[in-house]
């Protein structure tokens, strides 16, 4: 059996000399790559770095270079990684493929002030190459109609080499005996699919499953995608509205119109984004839940185009929110079991589908429920008080207003156990909250996670942040006891718990150690927010390979045993770049 404690991190575990492309301009078809700038097609620009030299390829803002195909010249498995130039001002994102597959993986690295004019790797995969051509691409969407200039916006891109790494055959064995492990799958990943649409304009199914493709051959095990908020759905729906803002022709944001001409030509297609991100998500070995935010019901000026189309909050002022001064709030309540009838009868549609799971994310935009009259009056009867004469953490008050949101995940799990039996399952269908910080956080947001755990209403517990008010800033369970208390809930039940990693840009190291004192703590699951791979955020390349290894816990264990080791992907200085010096200084 393979060596558990091997660290498998990118290429650095292989015992070969590797080897490098580093003139790419060799790429065909012929015409597609010159010399000068030009619309539709790449550029070809000579360098000179530490150690190596060639010409890469660069793309600009709206170039929209084609597909080009470059000959690997390789047998056998090896590991590949990507070299791009990166110049710290712009992010750049690009597509890469093997020639026998159907989809596209998006690289990307963002733009960190004073990393100037490096080269970076970006570790790829590890893959049989025989027969294999490598084909690259820019990410590039239509913003405006027609061909001329401004019609094209894209991704920069700057490709500077291609790094080969051959594996033994014992390396091989090793390598695939790993990928089929069962128990290092521990991670769970959120794609919130709004950048999906909003940061490129997708209109093939082939540009949905791109967004899918970077979880596979890892420690994910389960893809947590985003169905809705509120009633706009992000499915084909006999209930709720697609995101398609008939009607509106001028957006707050570009992305926001991006968004909605992506969906109106899925719509008008007849193909459902949802089911083709399900689907590649069941090929490459993962589970699939669908994601739902219950707060999204009215946005704020000016993103008014959310509400577009969307008429439940419009339809029903009689289920709005109500302060303790009696006034109507922006939100709609879930005392009211129209409002629970409502939301549950969507959420058994998603249920529907072929999907593992149902999620309801109270991370985003509480409360759900306030003071409204079914509570008070309820409230009153039993206990002989006004609530809104108490204080506002009563516990009396606190634990009967979160009464609504158990009887909500009561009608839940009744619902969504149905749509199994109606899909013909043997099993339940696994429900997953997202949830705030603390108990008493919770309590106060009208949710009792013990009485949700109690009753069995629900299987996955996801602390989103362990500071207050949902920070997706502040650095999250760096005092490991803040999880006492959802250990303590979830311990010697059936309920798993998955913590939350936040932020959302965490360097590779520190992905590994938080995740240590998680598992330490008694935490069955790392769960990971906001994992598009379209979104480049963190400041080195190397986080998100290291991200979705966190369920290789003798790894990480044996990395801290070793003094933590630096974890940082290779870097080569830029000297020449064209016919300039670098080394040659021009301030201001």
């Amino acid at each position: 059996m393979a060596n558990e404690t091997t660290d498998r991190l990118r290429d650095r575990w292989l015992s070969a000399e590797p080897s490098y492309i580093a003139d790419l301009s060799g790429a065909g078809p012929e015409g597609a790559i010159l010399e000068e700038p030009a619309r539709g097609r790449w550029r070809a620009l000579e360098y000179e770095a530490d150690g190596l030299s060639g010409v890469m390829l660069i793309a600009g803002p709206e170039t929209g270079a084609p597909e080009v195909e470059l000959g690997l010249d390789a047998d056998g498995w090896h590991a590949v990684s990507i070299g791009v130039f990166d110049d710290s001002r712009t992010p750049l994102r690009f597509l890469a493929r093997l020639s026998g597959d159907e989809t596209f993986d998006v690289l990307a690295l963002a733009d960190v002030e004073g990393r100037d004019n490096r080269l970076m790797e970006l570790y790829w995969k590890t893959a049989d190459l025989t027969g294999q051509q490598l084909v690259l691409s820019q990410e590039a969407w239509q913003v405006a109609p027609g061909d001329g200039p401004g019609a094209i916006a894209a991704s920069e891109a700057r490709i500077a080499y291609i790094k080969l790494v051959p594996l033994s055959a014992t390396e091989v064995a090793e390598l695939k005996a790993d990928r089929e492990r069962e128990d290092t799958r521990l991670v769970f990943a959120h794609n919130d699919a709004h950048t999906v649409h909003f940061a490129s304009r997708p209109t093939t199914a082939e540009e949905i499953r791109r967004h899918v493709e970077p979880y596979r051959d890892s420690d994910i095990s389960r893809l947590y995608w985003e169905a809705g908020i509120g009633d706009l759905v992000f499915y084909n729906s006999d209930i709720g509205t697609m995101p398609t803002a008939d009607g509106l022709d001028d957006f707050y944001r570009q992305g926001d119109r991006i968004l909605a001409e992506s969906w109106r030509a899925f719509r008008d297609k007849g193909i459902d984004p949802f089911e083709i991100a399900l689907d590649h998500t069941h090929e490459i070995g993962l589970e699939f839940h669908a994601s739902y935010r219950p707060a999204g019901f009215r946005f704020p000026a000016p993103h008014e185009q959310f509400n577009r189309g969307a008429t439940f909050y419009l339809d029903h002022p009689e289920l709005r929110g109500r302060d303790r001064d009696c006034n109507a709030t922006p939100r709609i309540a879930y005392s009211y079991p129209e409002t629970r009838r409502f939301v549950v009868s969507l959420l058994k549609e998603m249920a529907g589908y072929a999907v593992d799971g149902i999620s309801v994310l109270y991370n985003r935009r509480p409360p759900l429920v306030e003071y409204e009259p079914p509570l008070v009056e309820g409230f009153t009867r039993d206990h002989g008080q006004d609530p809104r004469k108490l204080d506002g953490n009563d516990p009396r008050w606190l634990s009967y207003r979160c009464g609504a949101l158990t009887q909500f995940h009561r009608e839940l799990r009744a619902a969504v156990d149905e749509a199994a039996k109606e899909r013909g399952l043997d099993h339940r269908l696994e429900i997953t909250a997202v949830v705030m910080s603390s108990e008493e956080e919770n309590l106060v947001n009208g949710m009792d996670l013990r009485a949700w755990i109690s009753e069995g209403l629900v299987d996955t517990i996801v602390p989103y942040a362990s500071v207050l008010k949902l920070d997706s800033v502040s650095d999250s369970w760096t005092n490991i006891s803040d999880l006492d208390f959802f250990v303590e809930i979830t311990r010697g039940t059936a309920c798993k718990l998955a913590p939350n990693m936040m932020p959302r840009e965490i360097s590779a190291e520190d992905y590994r150690t938080r995740a240590s004192a998680i598992y330490g703590a008694g935490a069955e699951n790392i769960f990971l927010w906001d994992t598009d791979a379209q979104q480049p955020r963190l400041a080195t390349p190397g986080p998100w390979d290291v991200a979705k290894r966190l369920g290789h816990r003798n790894e990480i264990e044996s990395w801290i045993k070793a003094g933590q080791p630096n974890l940082a992907a290779p870097t080569r200085s830029v000297t020449k770049l064209g016919d300039w010096d670098l080394g040659y200084s021009t301030p201001g």
